[in-house]
């Protein structure tokens, strides 16, 4: 009997011991989300106020808890912050990856505040590649759910599609937009003035002064500019501060108010060199170029043009290096997920054997009680683990499919990136050099001036491709609407260079059609080229443009009335070359009639049932 009892106190003891370590772990977990939570209120914060440095410590402290909290839903939450981090450094492509698979994690989880605050960064990281379009989208969706979204992230949505409508609505101008925009910034302006929220009311006082800029009111643009500088110096924002200095010297420049606005730019510059704020750096010099232009101050903006040209290369360089270190980093993320996930097979099997032994020890010593509340708390275990490994399968399978789809869009993204802020950027700077030499080369000769607009004219016509280019690689699927609106600003082009010649365009399209990417770029580049060569060979007085479909196929046709040519006689060259290869490569048909003296029509025949509906 005493045998027994001295038994069944040992036992009692080991329980006991076990359960304190239990208590005291859970105890240590509690604390740790405590932690977790305070860094990431703080995190938001400094990233609010452009204290990117500050962002990336409290980003390690959290990486530091994840060990201890054990819990994936914190690490996605960790992930939003990093994704946040990654967009600012330009790492868009990095940056959308994460934030995908964060968003689909809590969209699993039904997390919904998380999940639509992963939407709105993905926003933002669709807008600093100049993805308007799918930005707007986002934020919009924010708008849609504030039940799960804080007051000061609404706020903050509202203002990015106020700041989204003022660009759309400025070339061409559309008064709508921008007063739209106005309307929603000083809504968000009367939150931030309750929260006292004065980076905020920096930032929306400069988007309220370049909607009143667009609508030509700028002595309003001024004294909004002034009040942005008055917040963000209250709350020692320096970044918000350049910008609307930036922006005030601007307006100033326009008046010819020269000296002030020098003056603005310099403490713009000081403010952003030697920090992480190059594309910010790149802009005031720019600007500030753009002054002396206007001043004609030819040799300060050649000395400064200088400048400008090596920051655009660090920044390329910088790009560059970021995107050779990819895989690498792709790599040891993979490793250190497997290392955890074997880890989590040891920990599983221990204890899993640790409960068996306890089972039997209980079960020889009858302890019913005991035997049954183990057995409870080990059916509720096992059954706790097979929902997770389902949601964790189904989150696999859910990532995989991204990883697969997303491949092509990041690639995209970082493609249309490069062509627009390195390529195209480059192209407008050798514009204006020219446009420069052109000025200060007033008594040179006219075979040299007539060589310098030649430049600047194929410059000019390579920045069109270029951005017909950019404009095929940010869209999934185009339209036959889309394809008939770029047809249509191309003749409006070819109208004003060629004043003497006719244009006719006829739709008798109905159905709503769909192409690829490829498909519509390829269709656009033989009506494009078409077109060119009626207008520099055909010596034509009128050019018809034609989109019709008959008989389940889409007929494109150009015909001009001009000299024409014998086929029979003449070789075809690179051009009617190529538009042969594009139509070869998306299944169509292309046939070019020509007849002298009575004009020459190429017709495109594409069958509707290679494009969608």
């Amino acid at each position: 009997m005493k045998q027994h009892i001295l038994t069944f106190l040992l036992l009692f003891s080991i329980a006991l011991i076990g359960q304190n370590a239990a208590v005291n772990s859970a105890k240590a977990k509690k604390e740790a989300i405590v932690l977790f939570e305070t860094y990431e209120q703080k995190s938001e914060e400094f990233h609010q106020n452009h204290k990117y440095d500050s962002v990336k410590v409290y980003l390690g402290k959290l990486d530091a808890l994840l060990p201890q909290i054990k819990d994936s839903s914190y690490t996605y939450r960790a992930d939003l912050i990093r994704g946040s981090v990654l967009t600012r450094n330009t790492q868009s492509d990095k940056a959308m990856n994460v934030l995908l698979k964060a968003v689909e994690f809590f969209k699993l989880q039904e997390d919904y505040p998380n999940y639509y605050r992963g939407r709105y960064k993905m926003g933002i990281c669709y807008y600093y590649v100049n993805r308007r379009g799918e930005a707007k989208k986002m934020m919009l969706e924010v708008l849609e759910n504030t039940q799960y979204v804080t007051e000061d992230l609404a706020t903050s949505a509202l203002a990015n599609i106020a700041s989204i409508n003022i660009e759309l609505g400025a070339e061409p101008k559309d008064t709508l937009l921008l007063n739209d925009a106005i309307r929603k910034l000083n809504s968000a302006n009367l939150v931030n003035r309750k929260n006292k929220n004065y980076t905020k009311l920096a930032s929306n006082y400069s988007l309220l002064a370049e909607s009143y800029n667009q609508l030509e009111d700028k002595q309003k643009a001024i004294q909004l500019l002034d009040s942005a500088i008055y917040f963000a110096q209250k709350n020692e924002n320096l970044v918000e501060e350049g910008f609307a200095l930036i922006k005030k010297a601007n307006l100033l420049t326009k008046n010819k108010q020269y000296v002030p606005a020098k003056k603005m730019f310099n403490k713009a510059i000081k403010i952003y060199t030697g920090g992480e704020y190059n594309p910010l750096l790149l802009y005031a010099y720019r600007e500030k170029w753009n002054m002396f232009v206007l001043k004609e101050n030819f040799k300060a903006a050649t000395s400064l043009g200088d400048s400008i040209n090596k920051l655009s290369i660090i920044n390329y360089n910088k790009r560059f290096a970021d995107g050779i270190s990819e895989a690498e980093i792709k790599y040891k993320t993979a490793e250190k997920e497997r290392e955890i996930f074997v880890n989590r097979v040891d920990l599983a099997e221990k204890e899993l054997l640790l409960q068996k032994r306890q089972f039997q020890i209980y079960g020889a010593l009858g302890l019913a009680l005991i035997f049954c509340i183990l057995g409870y708390l080990f059916y509720n275990q096992q059954k706790l683990k097979n929902r997770q490994l389902v949601k964790e399968n189904k989150l696999k399978v859910a990532l995989r499919e991204i990883e697969t789809q997303n491949k092509l869009q990041e690639q995209r993204l970082r493609i249309s990136r490069d062509l627009h802020d390195n390529i195209g950027a480059q192209l407008s700077f050798i514009i204006s050099s020219i446009d420069n030499l052109k000025y200060a080369s007033k008594e040179t000769s006219t075979e040299f001036k007539d060589k310098l607009a030649y430049i600047s004219e194929f410059t000019l016509a390579t920045i069109d491709q270029l951005r017909d280019t950019i404009w095929a690689m940010n869209k999934d699927e185009i339209s036959i609407t889309d394809l008939q609106s770029r047809v249509l600003a191309f003749i409006e082009k070819a109208k004003v260079a060629k004043q003497n010649i006719k244009f006719e365009f006829d739709n008798g399209v109905t159905s709503p059609i769909l192409f690829s990417a490829i498909e519509g770029m390829h269709l656009f580049r033989v009506v494009q080229e078409s077109i060119n060569n009626s207008l520099k060979y055909a010596e034509a007085t009128l050019i018809k443009v034609h989109f019709n479909e008959v008989d389940n196929q889409l007929i494109l046709s150009v015909k001009d009335n001009g000299i024409g040519f014998e086929k029979e006689t003449v070789q075809l060259g690179n051009g009617l070359y190529n538009m042969q290869k594009r139509m070869d490569e998306i299944n169509a048909n292309i046939d070019i009639q020509s007849e002298l003296q009575k004009g020459t029509t190429i017709t495109v025949k594409v069958q509707m049932i290679n494009a969608k509906f």
